[in-house]
Formats: structure tokens, C-alpha cells, sequence
């Protein structure tokens, strides 16, 4: 017997999947995230050192900091821009190649005698459609464009999964389909494995933080002098 599935298997199952395409991906992607983030990296700095140079010129010529001059500043704005740029060249890849690679791993996936992904399938989820019956493939293939309007409304259209008593995403509603999940108890690891993904994008976070308050350290002590 099935019922609708709930928000935590759901993105349970998408997590694994997530972290397995990443796993497959990464190796062709590897050297250039490397290189990209190095030369971002690198922008940063020269970023930080403008704008900290900037401010020790306006000290060593007596006035105050000035921050409308700073931003009027043209070789600032043309750092800020490179910045901006640096970033996006260094996502857009990594990011355009996992979409195109989990578009594909979900479409495969609900086209299978599973009617699921890897992950839905350890979780016992299957995607039907609003009869039961397993998705066509032009049904498949819309659910999938559907969910970029999950990903648009910073996720409160995957948030819907957790509305009862029909758990139904805005993806699934407009490409009408359902996320079912076979009547039995979830595994006591899904909770340890949600807790750990959070544990790691901390430890991360923390990482990032402090590498680049040690960038921006060293700038000003650059500046300085």
C-alpha cells in the first residue's frame, strides 16, 4: 500500500541522489573547479587589496574614509565587476553540468520499472501520475522543467511536500504527478544522514569564512604597510 510521500523521505532521496551524480561528475569537472576557484581566489585578493588600499590612501592623506568616493571609485567598481564575473564563470559550468546530469538521472530513473530514481528507490518512493499509473516520458520530462519553479521560489515549491495531507510539490502539481511511498517505517539512517549533510555545510561555511577573513587579514596589513 502506498501513501503520499512525505518532505524528509523526499529530500532524503534527492540528497543521495545529488551526492552520487556529484560523485560521477566530478572527476570531469576536478582540474577546472581547480583552476577556476584559484583564479577566483585571486580576484578576491586583488579585489580586497583596491578597495583596502583605497581606504589607507584616504587615512595617510588626513581625511576620513569616504565611502561614496570609494564606490565612485572606477578602478573599485571595475574590481567589484571582476568579482562578479569571476564568480559566475567559476558556477556556471559545475552548476550547468550537474542540472543537465540529474535532469537526466531523474527522467532515466522514473522511465525504469522503479518509476524512481536510485534514491527514491532505497527510500521506497515511486512517481506516478494522478491516476497512479507510471509517467510517460513527456510527463517525466516536464516534471523535471516544472522543478526549476521549485528551485525559482527559493524552494518553498518543494516546501509544499510537507503540506497535508497530499505532500504534493509545486513540480508535481503543475506536471501532474505524485511522490508515493510504500507504507512501512523509515530507516533509522535518513535522520543521521540529513544531520551529517547539515554538520558538513557548516563545517564548510565555517571553513570558507575563515579562510577568507585570513585573505582580508592579510590585505589590510598589506595596505598598512
Amino acid at each position: 500500500m502506498s501513501a503520499p510521500a512525505r518532505l524528509l523521505p523526499r529530500y532524503a532521496a534527492w540528497s543521495l541522489d545529488a551526492a552520487l551524480v556529484a560523485a560521477l561528475i566530478a572527476p570531469f569537472l576536478w582540474g577546472r573547479m581547480t583552476r577556476e576557484l584559484h583564479a577566483l581566489e585571486q580576484t578576491f585578493v586583488a579585489c580586497l587589496d583596491r578597495i583596502y588600499g583605497a581606504l589607507a590612501a584616504q587615512m595617510d592623506a588626513g581625511g576620513a574614509p569616504d565611502a561614496f568616493a570609494m564606490v565612485s571609485d572606477p578602478s573599485i567598481r571595475q574590481a567589484i565587476g571582476a568579482l562578479q564575473a569571476g564568480v559566475l564563470h567559476a558556477v556556471l559550468v559545475p552548476t550547468t553540468a550537474f542540472a543537465v546530469a540529474m535532469f537526466a538521472w531523474q527522467v532515466a530513473g522514473e522511465q525504469s520499472r522503479w518509476q524512481a530514481s536510485p534514491g527514491k528507490r532505497l527510500l521506497r518512493l515511486r512517481v506516478v501520475d494522478a491516476d497512479g499509473r507510471a509517467p510517460t516520458l513527456a510527463r517525466s520530462i516536464g516534471r523535471e522543467f516544472a522543478g526549476l519553479l521549485s528551485w525559482a521560489t527559493l524552494n518553498l515549491g518543494h516546501a509544499m511536500a510537507a503540506v497535508p495531507p497530499e505532500h504534493v510539490a509545486l513540480h508535481d502539481r503543475l506536471s501532474g504527478t505524485r511522490v508515493v511511498r510504500e507504507n512501512a517505517p523509515l530507516p533509522a539512517w535518513v535522520r543521521g544522514w540529513v544531520v551529517l549533510q547539515a554538520g558538513i555545510a557548516a563545517a564548510l561555511t565555517m571553513a570558507l569564512m575563515g579562510h577568507l577573513a585570513s585573505l582580508a587579514q592579510a590585505a589590510v596589513e598589506r595596505a598598512l604597510g
